[in-house]
């Protein structure tokens, strides 16, 4: 077909082309068993600790829909109330949607690896892969900007591999599309654009460029970004604050940035995705797809350089494992059919009959059942204080405790005299305490909590009449200087003696606002 005045050729013959064009026949019934056991695992422990810090912030701001906020778009807040209200407010139905992406995630990687030419086995491997991906299965277990952003990248590879399979470009109208819903779930999606813009303009996909359609989708794109930016625009850009005050940790980011993508994704995967990098961008069967998997490395590194963490690229690994599949698949064939030649003239007995291919499933599965305990809440909430867990995956920490920090916080503001209470706010120190304040604090007889901590600052201050705080994790030097009297009431401890980021907080009471919330409030403000 035609673009304007250039015409599109179809992709030339040779290696791969036939598999580009037609892809072996789809297993559905093995990709959907295995999505179906991903999906299932994941709800089997939904509530086995509960909230995770940023899924109460994301609560909170569900309460305040906006087209956008200092930290992130608008998409994941949208979708926690949704997810909220459609399950009664359960943390099982709250974690039917990101175990539902973790199935999404398992069929698109298998449709990869059926459009880079894996045969049955090879897509079945390729569904067992991502079902079994210690990042994945981490990431998917709570809503967060994580959740719908690792399934718009996938999506986005997808449909590239779909333009260049094809070479139809009218497939970056549904690529515009996707990348804008994207840049709604998650700023991140920026990366994985300008690596595929790097992908295609290194490769003679170029002529590709050349297409009123990819202005059709990018204009597409742009529009459904823009509400965010306009928001991010009429508030000074909070955002890029946030971002200066990540980079602190980009030393950090980058020291543990190698060895975390190993453990990440597993012992038994990795040799898998780095299998998959070098066949996609060396072998010639590859080669119609090579810009996605040069945007894919590029990604991963682009990350390393800027300092990001462990997980922003995380994404690209669906492709990657997917490519992985297409070789591992005939080294496996090739295995096999050696095995029977060697074994024709001998007696047949049943431990023969399994294959190479099932053999590496179970190696994947085992790697799985191996990293469950880091990726997963699988152990007991009190095995983390004998195996501190949580200091590779740090959300398993900040998903305990949180009922019994407010229960704490309620016991401090009902101590307090009826007149007393009636003039004091709750303060907390960051919107994890906050959020979690949200969620349990109506059924302690709480109010409201303010925070200086990124939106919740902007939905701040507290009520003009109130002069006194009960302060959760608030900075006692920023209370000295704002209240005439503070004295610690009490300590958070968990319970379990598991080290978090609440674990040995104090707690204040703070009287004798010095001067009033309006003037008070900016000192008060954290992004970050």
């Amino acid at each position: 077909m035609t673009t304007g005045s250039h015409s599109v050729r179809p992709v030339p013959a040779g290696p791969g082309a036939a598999g580009a064009a037609r892809p072996a026949r789809t297993p559905w019934a093995g990709i959907t068993l295995i999505a179906v056991a991903a999906v299932t695992a994941e709800m089997a422990v939904s509530a086995r600790y509960g909230y995770v810090r940023d899924e109460l912030y994301f609560l909170s701001a569900g309460q305040h829909l906006a087209f956008g906020y200092v930290d992130q778009p608008p998409l994941t807040p949208l979708l926690a109330r949704a997810g909220a209200a459609l399950t009664g407010n359960t943390l099982a139905g709250f974690r039917v949607l990101p175990a539902l992406a973790l199935g999404a995630l398992v069929v698109m990687t298998a449709m990869m690896s059926g459009r880079l030419g894996a045969g049955r086995t090879g897509q079945v491997l390729a569904a067992l892969a991502a079902a079994t991906c210690g990042e994945y299965l981490g990431a998917m277990h709570e809503l967060t900007t994580t959740t719908p952003d690792f399934v718009f990248w996938a999506a986005t590879l997808l449909l590239v591999m779909k333009l260049l399979a094809s070479q139809d470009p009218r497939w970056w109208v549904a690529i515009g599309g996707c990348a804008g819903l994207a840049s709604e779930a998650k700023w991140n999606i920026a990366f994985l654009l300008a690596a595929l813009a790097a992908g295609f303009a290194l490769t003679d996909a170029r002529r590709l460029l050349r297409s009123r359609y990819l202005l059709i989708g990018a204009l597409i794109a742009a529009a459904l970004a823009a509400p965010d930016l306009i928001w991010q625009a009429a508030h000074g850009w909070p955002g890029l604050e946030v971002f200066r005050a990540l980079q602190a940790d980009a030393g950090h980011n980058r020291l543990v940035y190698w060895p975390a993508q190993v453990l990440y994704t597993g012992l038994v995967l990795t040799p898998l995705w780095a299998a998959g990098a070098v066949w996609s961008l060396r072998g010639p069967a590859a080669r119609p797809f090579r810009p996605v998997a040069i945007a894919c490395v590029a990604a991963i590194a682009l990350q390393f350089v800027l300092g990001g963490k462990a997980y922003y690229a995380g994404a690209a690994y669906t492709f990657l494992l997917a490519a992985g599949c297409v070789p591992l698949e005939r080294r496996l064939e090739r295995r096999l059919e050696c095995r029977r030649a060697r074994r024709a003239d001998r007696p047949a007995r049943p431990g023969r009959r399994i294959t190479p291919a099932f053999w590496a499933g179970t190696a994947m599965v085992a790697g799985a059942a191996l990293g469950a305990p880091v990726a997963l809440p699988v152990l007991p909430a009190r095995a983390l204080h004998a195996v501190p867990l949580q200091k590779i995956n740090y959300d398993l920490g900040e998903e305990i405790g949180w009922p019994s920090l407010v229960a704490l916080a309620a016991r401090e503001y009902r101590a307090l005299p009826a007149g007393q209470r009636a003039r004091t706010t709750i303060l907390t120190g960051n919107y994890g305490e906050a959020g979690a304040i949200g969620r349990y604090g109506p059924g302690d007889g709480l109010p409201q909590a303010y925070s200086g901590a990124n939106n919740f600052w902007l939905w701040g201050p507290p009520p003009a009449a109130d002069s006194a705080a009960i302060a959760v994790d608030v900075d006692p030097a920023l209370l000295r200087r704002e209240f005439t009297h503070v004295r610690r009431v009490a300590t958070f401890w968990n319970g379990l003696g598991v080290a978090d980021d609440e674990q040995g907080v104090p707690v204040f009471l703070a009287t004798g606002l010095r001067s009033s919330w309006a003037r008070a409030w900016p000192a008060f403000r954290a992004y970050g």
